[in-house]
């Protein structure tokens, strides 16, 4: 393969010719890409290419780490904002990801791995888009599995999520979306831990009202559990951690706590 000879859009024309991306292309993009150490805007623009080409095809696994590699550093490991994504790298990512109509699975992996792996907390555009992309992929299955639960908590509890390391109000509503759209279903048993463990740090680890629910948090705690009609097992556990973890619970939480005992 010439790839040195030529052009990077030659290059995708020849690696796109058959349709997959195998071991061997995957270690002539490396070498080409990182000769110098760096992955570019032109290289990202190049890479992006060569995935909404071969999106869902039987492509040598080696292809998906390796890119979702090469985008991180292209963003991350850049001189203007190291360690953390900023505007412009968000709106190229969301355009780039967007571009082809969908949001395949190694763009859903690229996106959480940016939020595990980005040091402070990144753009509000880019985290709304990080969730309504976990959102859309997880009510698309119907259930929450183990994979997906991990996937939640690497976006959840990263430094380049919504909230940084904290759960704010964005990833607690989406939560509860997930739970309201999948209760009743098989879902993984970690689901119920992480629900519960994210939405009590929502509202007893913030910054207002620390170890107590205040009038905000209550009502917004009793809306979002009455809001599909019924008590789920686990709003009832979320129920008992928030009972026994606060010290004080203001507004309507607490006698609705006592009309559901």
């Amino acid at each position: 393969m010439s790839s040195d000879n030529n052009t990077l859009e030659d290059f995708a024309s020849e690696i796109l010719e058959d349709g997959v991306i195998d071991a061997d292309e995957v270690k002539a993009i490396k070498q080409r890409l990182y000769e110098d150490g760096v992955i570019d805007r032109e290289e990202a623009d190049f890479l992006f290419t060569l995935n909404d080409g071969v999106s869902g095809k039987a492509n040598h696994e080696s292809w998906k780490s390796f890119f979702i590699e090469a985008i991180t550093d292209h963003v991350l490991d850049d001189d203007e904002t190291p360690g953390v994504i900023d505007q412009d790298e968000a709106t190229y990512l969301i355009d780039k990801i967007k571009g082809d109509g969908q949001v395949d699975e190694i763009e859903l992996d690229l996106l959480v791995n940016i939020c595990d792996k980005a040091t402070g907390e990144s753009p509000e555009s880019f985290s709304d888009f990080v969730l309504s992309s976990i959102k859309s992929a997880i009510l698309e299955a119907g259930v929450v599995d183990l994979e997906e639960v991990q996937i939640l908590r690497k976006v959840i509890y990263g430094s380049g999520g919504a909230g940084g390391a904290d759960v704010d109000r964005a990833e607690a509503d989406l939560l509860f979306d997930l739970n309201d759209a999948t209760t009743g279903n098989d879902n993984a048993p970690e689901w119920q831990t992480l629900f519960v463990e994210a939405i009590s740090k929502h509202v007893l680890e913030d910054e207002v009202s620390p170890n107590e629910i205040d009038e905000d948090e209550s009502a917004w705690l009793v809306s979002r559990i009455e809001g599909d009609g019924q008590l789920d097992e686990n709003e009832k556990s979320l129920l008992m951690a928030v009972k026994e973890k606060a010290t004080s619970i203001s507004g309507k939480l607490k006698p609705f706590m006592e009309e559901s005992a």
